[in-house]
């Protein structure tokens, strides 16, 4: 009896066991698969000959029912690929409500206080929140929401002022990037609002004299020039040399 009840017993612990280790196989295969098709959308929207918006947007609801399927619990997708979807969504597709889901979940982990090895607390990854800001500015404004789009802005600049000692790259040179991406958003914004008033542009043209000087020294890098290619016309009027920064 005792050799029977050790041997069920055996069988049970050993077919848990096999659970298990399947389903640690299965989300290991997941997360490669997530992080295969954050490759390819980044791939696509580098070097893509063709409209890439299908392809991306394909991917990156497989990276999306992916995370649904096993949870963010179990594959611990990092804010990095979260936020890069989120990007190479607002970028090339017009998918915006999944792009501000990925853009709301980086910033959810990016932006999570930690301790900081000194008895105080420290963002997790002030980089990543402050780029996820920017994702979650772009969206905005390209669903015409000014007052979120300056929220956002504001939000990556904030990160820039309490971090930014902690890092070179927050400290010297993303403060440009955010101040020049602001002003673009913005003229995307004008441009695509039927009749901009006075009050839209007159804040548009406030953001664009904020990053005159950024966007003269950032000119003909390829995340401005790609910026400045979605605003057809510079509706309000800014002295933004707009052909000049979409050329390379």
């Amino acid at each position: 009896m005792l050799s029977a009840l050790i041997a069920a017993a055996s069988a049970f612990y050993g077919i848990r066991a096999s659970v298990s280790i399947a389903d640690a196989q299965r989300e290991d295969a997941a997360r490669s698969a997530i992080s295969d098709y954050v490759v390819k959308m980044s791939e696509l929207d580098r070097t893509s000959k063709t409209d890439p918006r299908n392809e991306i947007v394909t991917l990156a609801s497989q990276v999306d029912a992916l995370i649904a399927q096993y949870g963010q619990d179990k594959l611990h997708v990092s804010a990095s690929a979260y936020r890069l979807t989120g990007l190479f969504l607002t970028l090339s597709t017009t998918d915006l409500e999944l792009a501000e889901r990925m853009g709301r979940q980086a910033l959810e982990l990016s932006a999570r206080m930690v301790p900081d090895g000194a008895g105080g607390l420290r963002m997790a990854d002030p980089l990543e929140a402050l780029q996820a800001h920017r994702v979650l500015a772009d969206v905005a404004a390209q669903n015409l929401d000014l007052h979120k789009m300056n929220s956002e802005y504001q939000a990556a600049l904030d990160v820039i002022g309490s971090e930014g000692k902690r890092n070179r790259y927050i400290r010297k040179e993303a403060p440009h990037y955010t101040r020049a991406y602001w002003a673009l958003s913005a003229m995307q914004l004008a441009d695509g609002t039927d009749k901009p008033d006075a009050a839209l542009c007159d804040e548009v043209r406030r953001r664009a004299a904020a990053a005159r000087a950024d966007l003269r020294a950032l000119g003909g890098q390829p995340e401005i020039v790609r910026r400045a290619k979605r605003v057809h016309s510079d509706r309000c009027s800014t002295g933004v040399p707009l052909k000049d920064l979409q050329t390379y």
